[in-house]
C-alpha cells in the first residue's frame, strides 16, 4: 500500500474515531502506523494462503508492519516430509515476505524417555538453524500434558531446564503461557463473570481441585523457572496471565529482569483497574511491556477470544486494533472493550506518553527480536534528472525515509538521535540525503584538505553499499563528516582499499540554531562495477551514524557485533 494513501486513511479514521469514540489518538502513533512500524508480538495465523492474506489485510489497515506467529509448529519430520516449522517458514515467506516471524513449538513425544531432554535441546537447535525467532510454550504445562503414569508435567520440571538454558544461549526468547484468567478457577455456572466464554469453551475451566493445581501454584512454578535461568528472556504472555493483580505483575517485573509481559487478550481486564495504577506500572516497566493482541486468522478470525457467535468481519478486526490504540493513547473513560465475550464491563484508557508508546508498540520488540527480524528494505526512487547536491530539491519528497534509530551493537532504541535517510537514483548516480539532529558536534580540527583516514573516529555518517549479491563481503564504503570531509573505500573482506577513489561528491549544511546537520552524497553508479540498476533491482546496504557527544553509534539494521563490517546484517536497497 502506498505510504501516503495509508497515512491519509489513518488520519481520516483517527478523525472519525475522535468524533465518534472519544479523544483523539496520538499523532505520533498515527504516523508510526502510517509507516507500518508497530509489531504485534502475539498472533496465531494458520498455514494456509487465504488465512495469511486475511491476516495481512487486517494488518495493513490497522498499521501493523510485522507480526510474530507463535504457532510456527514443531521441527519434527515424518518421513521425508518437511516439518511444520519448515512449512510455515516457506509459506509465510512466499505469501507475505517480511511481514511475519515464526516461533517454534516443542514436541513432547517420548517425554518419559531418558534422553528426552537431549532430544528437546536438539529440537531447539534445529528450530534456531531453520530461522525460528523464539519458542512458544502453551498453557499445556501444569494443566494438560501428562507423563506416562498420568501425572501433570510441571512447568518447573527439571527435565525442561536444558531447553530453557539452550534458548538463552541461542538468544531465543521464550513466550510462555502459564495458567489462565482467575475466573477460570471459579464456579462453572452463570454466576461466573466469564460464563459467556466458559460455556462455549468448557475445556478452559480448571476449577476442579482434584484435576488441576491452584492458579497461584502455576505462577510460582513459572517464577522459579525464570529465577533459575537469568540468561534466558521469558515473555509472560497475557500480561503474565495475572492482569487481575497488576501489583503482582509489577513485583515480578521488579524481581526478574529477564521477564517481559505482553498485553495479548488482557486489555479488557487491565482496563477495569484504576487507570492511574495501570499507567504507573506501564511507566515503571516501559522497557519490558510488549504490544500483542492474540489475533487469530484461520477459517474464522478470533479477536482476543471468541465463542459460538457470528464470525468477526474485517471491519470488526480493524476496530479491535483501534480499541487497543484508544486504550493506550487517550484518557477516555467508560467505553466498551474490544472482546465482549470476556466480560460485560467497560474500560478506562491510560493515556501513555509518546516515548512510552513507541517502546510498547515496537522498540521493545525490536530489541527482543533483533537477531531474527527480517532485513529492512529501503526504496531508492528514480529521479527524472540529476539533482546535484541540492538538499532541498523537490525530488526528495517522493523518497520514503529510512530511519537510523537503533544502536548498531545491541539494538537499543535511541529515538532522540533519529536520523532520516532518503535515497534517489538515476542511471548515472545514487543519491543519499542524511538528516541528523545533534547536541554538540565532535569533529577533527582543522578539516583535512583531502581524504582523512580514520574519519569514523569523529562524528560521521556512513553508507555501505554492495552491488554483488554473490559476493557479500564485497561492497563500497562512503563516509561524510559535518566538516564536509569525506572518505571512500573499496571493501573485499578482509581487504580494505583506502587508496581507491569512487569519484563521489558530497555537500554538508550545519544549522546550529536548529541543531541539525545535513549531508547529501552523489555516488557514481559506475563505481560499483555492476550493471546499471533497473526498477526492481536489489542491492545490499547498511547505513550508520556516529555521534560522539551522545555516544550514539546508530545503524539502519543493527549489526549485533563489534564491527560495522558485518555484511550478513545488511538490509536491502530496492531501486524503483
Amino acid at each position: 500500500m502506498n505510504a501516503m494513501m495509508l497515512w491519509c486513511g489513518l488520519v481520516t479514521q483517527a478523525a472519525a474515531a475522535s468524533q465518534a469514540d472519544g479523544g483523539p489518538l496520538s499523532a505520533a502513533a498515527e504516523a508510526w502506523r502510517a509507516e507500518a512500524r508497530p509489531i504485534d508480538l502475539h498472533v496465531h495465523v494458520g498455514g494456509r494462503e487465504d488465512w495469511i492474506r486475511q491476516a495481512i489485510a487486517v494488518m495493513d489497515e490497522a498499521g501493523i508492519g510485522l507480526a510474530v506467529n507463535l504457532s510456527g509448529g514443531t521441527v519434527t519430520r515424518v518421513g521425508d516430509e518437511p516439518s511444520e516449522l519448515e512449512r510455515s517458514l516457506a509459506l509465510f515467506g512466499e505469501v507475505a515476505p517480511g511481514r511475519f516471524v515464526q516461533y517454534m513449538n516443542l514436541d513432547y513425544g517420548g517425554w518419559d524417555d531418558e534422553d528426552w531432554p537431549a532430544r528437546a535441546v536438539r529440537q531447539v537447535e534445529e528450530g534456531h538453524r531453520l530461522g525460528a525467532a523464539g519458542l512458544k510454550e502453551y498453557k499445556r504445562l501444569g494443566l494438560q500434558l501428562r507423563d506416562g503414569v498420568g501425572r501433570l508435567i510441571a512447568i518447573d520440571d527439571p527435565k525442561l531446564d536444558p531447553v530453557w538454558r539452550r534458548c538463552g544461549e541461542l538468544g531465543m526468547p521464550v513466550s510462555i503461557h502459564v495458567a489462565d484468567p482467575k475466573a477460570f478457577w471459579g464456579p462453572f455456572d452463570a454466576s461466573n463473570e466469564r460464563w459467556a466464554e466458559l460455556k462455549d469453551h468448557p475445556g478452559w475451566w480448571f476449577g476442579d481441585p482434584a484435576k488441576y493445581p491452584p492458579r497461584e501454584e502455576l505462577h510460582a512454578a513459572r517464577n522459579r523457572v525464570i529465577a533459575r535461568h537469568p540468561e534466558t528472556t521469558f515473555v509472560g504472555v497475557h500480561f503474565a496471565n495475572s492482569p487481575e493483580d497488576i501489583a503482582a505483575v509489577g513485583e515480578w517485573l521488579d524481581r526478574y529482569p529477564n521477564l517481559f509481559a505482553d498485553l495479548a487478550a488482557r486489555v479488557p481486564e487491565l482496563g477495569r483497574h484504576d487507570p492511574a495504577r495501570v499507567r504507573e506500572v506501564f511507566m515503571r516497566h516501559q522497557d519490558r511491556i510488549l504490544f500483542g493482541t492474540d489475533f487469530m486468522s484461520y477459517d474464522r478470525m478470533t479477536l482476543g477470544s471468541g465463542g459460538e457467535g457470528p464470525a468477526p468481519t474485517h471491519a470488526d478486526a480493524v476496530a479491535f486494533f483501534r480499541t487497543h490504540w484508544r486504550w493506550m493513547e487517550t484518557r477516555d473513560r467508560g467505553f466498551a472493550h474490544m472482546t465482549p465475550i470476556q466480560g460485560d464491563w467497560t474500560i478506562d484508557a491510560i493515556g501513555l506518553p509518546d516515548d512510552v508508546l513507541r517502546k510498547v508498540y515496537f522498540d521493545n520488540a525490536r530489541r527482543l527480536l533483533a537477531r531474527s527480524l527480517p532485513p529492512p528494505e529501503a526504496r531508492a526512487v528514480r529521479a527524472a534528472a540529476d539533482i546535484g547536491l541540492d538538499p532541498a530539491h523537490r525530488a526528495w519528497a517522493a523518497a520514503p525515509p529510512a530511519w537510523l534509530e537503533y544502536s548498531a551493537f545491541d539494538a537499543v532504541a535511541r529515538p532522540e538521535m533519529a536520523t532520516e535517510v532518503r535515497l534517489l537514483w538515476t542511471d548515472e548516480h545514487l543519491f543519499l540525503r542524511f538528516g541528523c539532529q545533534f547536541r554538540e558536534l565532535i569533529v577533527f580540527t582543522p578539516p583535512a584538505a583531502g581524504e582523512r583516514e580514520g574519519l569514523w573516529e569523529r562524528d560521521v555518517v556512513e553508507a555501505f553499499v554492495g552491488a554483488h549479491p554473490d559476493r557479500p563481503g564485497r561492497y563500497l564504503e562512503f563516509e561524510v563528516a559535518p566538516t564536509g570531509e569525506q572518505l571512500d573505500l573499496a571493501i573485499d573482506l578482509p581487504a580494505k582499499d583506502l587508496a581507491w577513489q569512487s569519484g563521489f561528491t558530497s555537500a554538508v549544511a550545519v544549522d546550529e540554531t536548529a541543531k541539525r546537520w545535513t549531508a547529501v552524497l552523489r555516488i557514481p553508479i559506475a563505481s560499483f562495477g555492476a550493471p546499471v540498476p533497473e526498477p526492481g533491482t536489489r542491492w545490499r546496504m547498511n547505513l550508520y551514524r556516529c555521534d560522539r557527544a551522545t555516544n550514539a553509534f546508530l545503524a539502519w539494521r543493527p549489526v549485533l557485533a563489534a564491527s560495522f563490517h558485518t555484511p550478513e546484517r545488511f538490509g536491502v536497497l530496492r531501486f524503483e
